[in-house]
């Protein structure tokens, strides 16, 4: 803070203590294990889910729909959830949204128990509620990280709630639900049979309940703002009334104009975004390109996510140090470099290996072993990218608005989802996968290519505690000789 009480924040601190320090910390090591639990048991009940659509339906369009209903709450609450949590306590937003998202997965055991005609429809319902209240979620959390750690410490807060957000898919996906559902035995009480789906539901509810305590645990002055946190500019709206619902449409605009006034703000969005589509499209290729690429059975998709995934874990584990030697821009072009090259080596791979071994080419393991190494580097570059873009929007970012840009910038990276996952789809049917990973580099040089114009054409201004540009009081302030820092 200067000498007129103005604050910036540094894009990347130096990784001064590092995750075991930060975790040594109470509060903070509270926050972050109810995120670890609460999405862990979130991607938990996300694969019961399509397990017990498959077993009903046999249907993948149904499967689709189930997908659309936990995805459509991003785009529709997104932003007016940012809203509301940016006029609430963080803190209540946390431990009331775990709380309701208890209730509703209590509510779905109940309907998987009753199993009335139709049952597809409550549960359709039910799961676009609980995706609903996790909209209230997510901005909060992100919102609190700051609060609750020091400026030096925000990358590498942002960096481990990174690397949980990995850890907890894995959790959640590969060890949590498949065990418990191949392990749990059908049990009946008072002849109503609880299979192994009822009974993790049951258990996910509880485990929300948990999530809501270890919130609860984290005293409530240590939500506040700090005394230099300006929040003049912010509506003064009561937090205890919903009297914010009034002017959401006003606040919701709002936050998007301080984005797109904020140019460096708006390109951090765009590249998070950007950065989050690429992971949903590795997941959506994974399939062609182990069958049709790799011709192996789908059953082999551990070659492409599993790598990934260790890749994202150790970039997110190694970026604090990297980011500390490498500007943000040069660090998120290099990602983008290394997943262009990604993108083009696997398909050119087959090609050479297909050359080499025309009759056995599918059977050579190290044709495996290099697409496995291939989407570890997919993994750690899509680091170089993610961790910056989301340093920077936490840095321009000031407290009074926070809620609403980390819920923006969600609803735009699920709107542009949407069209991008069906676009890629239909061009992988109708042209083959080698086809669109060939157009996919295209699109990723191209968009590191943007980045690089963008930013020349908008240099970096640091963005004051009241949302100011630093630059821009610099020139106002010139006279009497203010630095900011």
């Amino acid at each position: 803070m200067d000498d007129k009480g103005y604050h910036t924040m540094p894009l990347v601190g130096p990784n001064t203590e590092g995750f075991r320090t930060l975790l040594k910390k109470r509060n903070f090591l509270r926050l972050w294990l109810a995120q670890l639990l609460s999405m862990t048991i979130l991607n938990a009940s996300n694969y019961a889910l399509l397990i017990l659509i498959e077993d009903q339906t046999h249907s993948t369009t149904l499967i689709g729909l189930a997908i659309i209903s936990f995805s459509l709450p991003a785009i529709l609450f997104g932003a007016p959830a940012g809203v509301f949590v940016d006029h609430m306590h963080k803190r209540r937003v946390l431990w009331v949204s775990n709380c309701l998202r208890a209730i509703a997965t209590l509510l779905f055991v109940v309907v998987l128990i009753l199993n009335p005609p139709g049952l597809l429809l409550p549960i359709y319902v039910l799961t676009f509620i609980i995706s609903s209240i996790g909209q209230f979620f997510a901005p909060a959390e992100g919102a609190a990280i700051p609060i609750l750690v020091t400026e030096d410490e925000l990358t590498p807060a942002l960096s481990l709630f990174n690397v949980t957000f990995m850890l907890s898919q894995a959790l959640g996906f590969v060890l949590f639900a498949p065990i418990l559902l191949s392990v749990l035995p059908t049990f009946n009480v008072f002849q109503i049979p609880f299979n192994a789906i009822i009974q993790l539901y049951m258990l996910v509810s509880v485990l929300y309940l948990v999530c809501a305590i270890l919130i609860l645990s984290i005293p409530e002055h240590s939500f506040k703002l700090l005394p230099n946190a300006d929040t003049s500019l912010a509506p003064a709206i009561n937090s205890q009334t919903i009297g914010a619902l009034d002017n959401m449409r006003k606040e919701m605009w709002e936050g998007w104009r301080f984005i797109r006034t904020n140019k460096q703000l708006f390109q951090a969005v765009i590249q998070l975004s950007y950065a989050g589509v690429l992971l949903l499209v590795i997941g959506q290729l994974a399939t062609p390109i182990v069958t049709q690429l790799l011709g192996l059975p789908a059953t082999a998709m551990a070659f492409v996510f599993a790598p990934a995934g260790i890749g994202l874990v150790v970039g997110s584990v190694l970026m604090p140090r990297i980011m500390h030697r490498l500007e943000r821009s040069r660090a998120i072009f290099i990602g983008i470099v290394t997943i262009t090259i990604v993108t083009l080596l696997i398909p050119s791979f087959t090609i050479l290996a297909k050359f080499l071994q025309p009759t056995t080419w599918n059977n050579n393991p190290l044709l495996s072993l290099a697409v496995a190494l291939l989407m570890f580097f997919a993994g750690f570059g899509l680091d170089f990218i993610n961790i910056p873009a989301q340093a920077t929007m936490q840095a321009l970012s000031p407290d009074w608005i926070k809620g609403r840009v980390l819920s923006l910038q969600l609803v735009l990276y699920n709107a542009l989802s949407i069209p991008i996952i069906l676009f890629i789809g239909g061009m992988s049917d109708l042209y083959g996968i080698r086809h669109v990973l060939y157009l996919l580099a295209v699109g990723e040089i191209a968009f590191g290519l943007w980045g690089i114009y963008y930013e020349h054409k908008h240099p970096l201004e640091l963005i004051t505690a009241n949302g100011q540009s630093s630059a821009r009081l610099m020139r106002e302030n010139k006279s009497e000789n203010v630095h900011l820092y």
